[in-house]
Parts: structure tokens; C-alpha cells; sequence
């Protein structure tokens, strides 16, 4: 949370902006800190009208907190792509909309000027956005969410947020008020996501992965659709990725708190040959050997 303890780290929720050497910009869910990227590119684009692609993993709320705040949505000539797992379209557009009723906020998502189109993911299925190719792959996570590999300049980039582990708990279309008892076809279920996802991030220059949990944490809370570092470095260890950033940290962790996960964890990365690094607000890093994106 936002805060003195939380100054290094940063209090603002999901939102990742991944850009190639010819300027292509994808976003990769619209948190809190999608704000201040709006900003950004409307500065950057001069007054020129833009296209601009989101990915959202899902529509909890700290993953769409920042969409009524987009400065570039609010320039007629721009247009804003957004991309989610949901069963329709049309469904994706009325979850956005909720949050512009009136009773939320000012402007209708009717009345912003940009046009904004939605569009549904579909795990499994390659998509291309200009010169970005993209596989969306499931994650375990209540009521569904996605996860991403981005590839692009000879290089790539996997976003895994938010998702379980693929033991404990298999996460369906309803609420779990704790652990149920897992049936053969879930585990089936599970091993086929867990495998899935192993695939997807294999070979990834950069992975960013929900750790929010702390393995005591989790212990405790089986049940909400969080990883933890351990089980991130499981995942990408031996699977030919360079490096690992910590992401999604828990609203209750403060900086000095994070301070010793970061420096746990960079240890135990470098012993099986994953640079660990632990995410912050702002930070900016090239990806791949080169560091085109």
C-alpha cells in the first residue's frame, strides 16, 4: 500500500509496459500505475493520434483500477485495444463499463472520446500485435486469468500474474472459502496448466511472476490465487530463463521486508543460475542479451 514503508518498493497496483526497438508499446494490465504511463504517452506522442494495446491478465480490480484513468483515452483519434480472457466480448465491455458508471465516476465509458474496442484471449492462440508476438497461456487463478509470452527483436518476455501453484488447489467458477478435496480429473487439470505454462516461459529472456506470498503466507491462504517466490523459481529453474523478477508483492509487506526477500531470494536464484530481481515502481529494464526491448 501506498505509504512511508512502501516509498522503494512502491504502493501502485499491476500494470507493465513492454517496449520494442521500433516503438511499439504493449501493456501488460492496468493498475494504479497506469496512470502515470498514460501520461507518459501522451507526452510522448506529441499530440499524434495513437493506437495503444492492453493485456489484461483479468478483471479483478487491482489489475483494472487504472482504465478510467488513461490520458490517451481521452483524445479523439486514439484508439485503445483491450485484450482479456472472458467468454464474450460484449461481456469484457460491460466489466469496464461498471467501472465508469455514474455512480463511480464522472465519464461514461460511452462518452470517452478514444475509440476503445475489446477483445477476447483465447489461451493456446498465437496473436500479433505490429511487430510483438504474443501466446496467451491459462493460469490458476479464481474465475480464470492469463498470462502472457511476449516475443519481439530476437528476444522475449513472459508475464505470469496472478496465478496458485498446481498442487494444492485448482481454482474453477466459484468461490473457495478454502482448499476442496482435488478429484483425479483435477489434477489431470492442473498438470495440463502447470505444463502449459512451463512451455510457454521456456527459453524467456525475462519472467516476471506473482510472488506475493511469503511460503508462511501461503501456508495460510491456499486458496486465493497466489504463487510465491519458491514456486516461481521451481518453474523457471532448469528452463533455460535468465532472469526472474519478483512481482505482485503483498500490500502488507513493507520495504524493509522486502529489502530480505529480495536479498533471500537472489541468493537462492543464483544457486540454480536465475538472476532474481525483486520489482519496484519505475523500474525500467532491457530485456535479452542485447537489451532491444
Amino acid at each position: 500500500m501506498p505509504g512511508r514503508a512502501t516509498v522503494r518498493y512502491g504502493g501502485q497496483t499491476s500494470c507493465v509496459e513492454v517496449r520494442t526497438s521500433a516503438g511499439t508499446t504493449v501493456i501488460v494490465d492496468a493498475g494504479t500505475g497506469l496512470r502515470a504511463l498514460g501520461q507518459k504517452l501522451a507526452r510522448d506522442s506529441g499530440g499524434a493520434a495513437r493506437r495503444h494495446h492492453i493485456l489484461l491478465s483479468h478483471v479483478h480490480w487491482d489489475h483494472i483500477q487504472g482504465l478510467p484513468f488513461f490520458e490517451p483515452a481521452y483524445s479523439s483519434g486514439n484508439t485503445v485495444e483491450v485484450y482479456a480472457l472472458l467468454t464474450a466480448a460484449d461481456e469484457l465491455q460491460q466489466v469496464i463499463g461498471g467501472i465508469t458508471r455514474h455512480e463511480f465516476f464522472p465519464v461514461p465509458l460511452e462518452a470517452i472520446p478514444a475509440e476503445i474496442n475489446f477483445h477476447e484471449v483465447d489461451p493456446g492462440v498465437v496473436m500479433t500485435i505490429e511487430d510483438v508476438t504474443i501466446l496467451p497461456f491459462a493460469l490458476n487463478h479464481p474465475f480464470g486469468a492469463v498470462g502472457y509470452r511476449l516475443d519481439a527483436d530476437g528476444t522475449s518476455v513472459a508475464y505470469v500474474s496472478d496465478t496458485a501453484p498446481f498442487t494444492d488447489v485448482l481454482h474453477k467458477q466459484h468461490f473457495l472459502s478454502g482448499p476442496e478435496p482435488l478429484s483425479d480429473e483435477d489434477r489431470r487439470v492442473l498438470a495440463e496448466m502447470r505444463g502449459a505454462l512451463v512451455a510457454a516461459v521456456r527459453g524467456c529472456d525475462t519472467v516476471i511472476y506473482d510472488t506475493h506470498f511469503l511460503p508462511e503466507e501461503y501456508a495460510r491462504f491456499p486458496h486465493y490465487g497466489h504463487s510465491t517466490p519458491d514456486q516461481a523459481l521451481e518453474i523457471v529453474a532448469g528452463n533455460d530463463v535468465r532472469r526472474l523478477i519478483l512481482y505482485h508483492h503483498a500490500p502488507s509487506h513493507t520495504d524493509d521486508q522486502m529489502d530480505e526477500i529480495a536479498a533471500r531470494y537472489k541468493e537462492q536464484g543464483a544457486a540454480v543460475g536465475v538472476d532474481v530481481i525483486t520489482a519496484c515502481e519505475g523500474m525500467s529494464l532491457a530485456v535479452g542479451p542485447r537489451g532491444p526491448a
